[in-house]
């Protein structure tokens, strides 16, 4: 028999009901985009290994439980059984409703994140939740772009006006949210382009404002010269079919560290778990 699986001190249980599976692998596959520590019971428990110790394990030795909440899992006594089990050890929990249900009662008075009117805005307050909760520092859930506030008033009220042309009146409160949490301005657009839906709208807002993360921090190409935002583009394009809306964030950070597209595209590749969709990946943007 192997050796159990050992739980990192720095991970977060991710708790669901199987009727649930696609929203919240897909849910723990973006937290891992943004360099989230996730245990997820298909991914991590071996094969030789008793289901249920590991899941036990898993929790005691987790510093957060993500628990996606509906009807199917308030239903499920696995998933009451992971909670309590959670509660019972003094494990935070960041409860993501993605439907209407009744919660436990020892859920009903924590802070709750609403998935179920939008995805990228809920990730958003997940990430920062788990950034900032638990007794133990998490040095693998963020970069330090999304830690201790902008106190630029001139780059907040550009984000305000230039959000504002997309997204409406709202963008307001999007900024002021956004501005408190990140360290700085190229973390702050970073944050605010989780709320744009519109793949070009998000493009514009971040590569034609004057506080692009790209400027000043561009890296050199193979050519010498720094990676494009047009030559990013296409790229996040294709990325956003393995992970989704969080695909442009994630080639925009990559960038920043990769000296030539090619290495950017190592990067990025390697973000992908599964062999297949990495070589699907490399095949579309090295044809472009």
């Amino acid at each position: 028999m192997e050796p159990a699986t050992a739980t990192r001190p720095d991970s977060c249980f991710l708790s669901y009901s199987r009727a649930d599976a696609d929203f919240a692998l897909r849910f723990a596959k973006d937290l891992c985009t943004l360099g989230v520590t996730m245990w997820v019971d298909r991914l991590d428990i071996r094969p030789s290994e008793n289901w249920d110790r590991a899941i036990e394990r898993a929790i005691r030795g987790c510093r957060t439980v993500v628990a996606i909440l509906s009807p199917r899992a308030v239903a499920s006594e696995n998933v009451a059984d992971e909670i309590s089990l959670a509660i019972d050890t003094g494990k935070p929990i960041i409860p993501i409703i993605i439907e209407p249900c009744k919660l436990p009662l020892r859920l009903a008075r924590k802070h709750l994140i609403d998935a179920s009117g939008g995805y990228d805005e809920a990730l958003e307050q997940c990430f920062a939740e788990i950034q900032s909760g638990g007794d133990r520092p998490n040095r693998h859930a963020a970069t330090p772009e999304f830690a201790r506030g902008v106190n630029d008033p001139e780059a907040v009220t550009a984000a305000k006006r230039e959000l504002a042309a997309i997204l409406g009146p709202i963008a307001g409160i999007l900024v002021e949210r956004a501005a408190a949490r990140a360290a700085s301005v190229e973390g702050l657009y970073r944050l605010l382009a989780l709320h744009i839906p519109n793949d070009a709208d998000r493009q514009s807002f971040i590569s034609g404002s004057g506080h692009s993360p790209l400027d000043g921090n561009a890296k050199p190409g193979a050519d010498g010269q720094p990676i494009k935002p047009s030559e990013l583009e296409p790229i996040a394009r294709a990325l956003a079919n393995y992970l989704g809306p969080i695909a442009l964030v994630v080639t925009r950070k990559e960038s920043q560290a990769a000296g030539s597209v090619k290495e950017l595209l190592g990067r990025l590749a390697a973000r992908l778990k599964c062999e297949r969709d990495k070589a699907e990946f490399l095949a579309q943007v090295e044809s472009r």
